[in-house]
């Protein structure tokens, strides 16, 4: 009987040793537990607009911004608005004697070669009509040649507001671009009667280029500015 009773009491013991032992472990879960779940709960907060959007922007190609005050090429803001103009008036100057039908096959030959130099390799010139909301994409040289060959006795096209360039900025490309603004107004005449006319608000995309000469065996750093695409705002009949 004493044998067992003391077999009892070391079993009793094994058994309190083992509880404790396990209490602790299940505490100690609990304790863990507890630490994830906070920790989960701080990094599972909702997603807000303004985190999206901080995100965003930081991914975003931030180098199309207004360029500095010095460009590319030792040129400044002004030399290249002033630059621009000049380029949209030898334009203008084209477009005269295309429209012009005493001007003659050879003028008129060099005014579309003349004009299409003016432009970027594949620049594009949108055409409208107070007839269509339709817009018409065509390439410089395809605008000229329609433009000259229109059948009408008299073209007239005079600009106005053509007075500032905007938006000088550095694209994604590296390259420095900017925008003239002016309008248009298109009026054609037959047998004497004025039987078509529009005004057209027109936008100019600008490039500066800038590139080397070689002089004398030395390398000369020389810039130009090119027009590119056309883009048409609106086109309304004159009041």
């Amino acid at each position: 009987m004493r044998d067992l009773l003391t077999r009892q009491t070391n079993k009793h013991g094994y058994f309190m040793g083992s509880a404790r032992s396990l209490g602790l472990m299940i505490l100690l879960f609990i304790s863990l537990l507890l630490n994830s779940f906070d920790k989960i709960h701080a990094y599972s907060r909702p997603v807000h607009a303004s985190d999206v959007v901080t995100d965003f922007t930081k991914n975003m190609d931030t180098t199309a911004k207004p360029a500095s005050e010095a460009l590319p090429g030792k040129v400044s803001k002004d030399e290249f608005k002033k630059k621009a103009l000049t380029k949209i008036k030898e334009f203008q100057g084209c477009l005269y004697i295309l429209c012009d039908k005493k001007s003659g096959n050879v003028a008129q030959d060099n005014a579309v070669d003349q004009a299409t130099s003016l432009f970027v390799d594949g620049a594009i010139i949108e055409v409208s009509s107070v007839h269509s909301d339709e817009k018409k994409h065509l390439k410089v040289r395809d605008f000229l040649e329609k433009l000259r060959n229109l059948r009408y006795e008299r073209i007239v096209i005079t600009f106005s507001h053509v007075d500032y360039v905007s938006n000088i900025r550095k694209g994604a490309d590296g390259k420095y671009y900017g925008l003239v603004s002016f309008e248009q107004t298109f009026r054609a005449y037959s047998d004497g009667r004025l039987i078509y006319e529009d005004e057209t608000k027109k936008t100019t995309e600008v490039q500066l280029i800038v590139y080397e000469r070689n002089l004398r065996g030395n390398a000369i750093q020389q810039w130009d500015v090119m027009l590119s695409d056309v883009e048409v705002l609106g086109t309304k009949a004159p009041k």
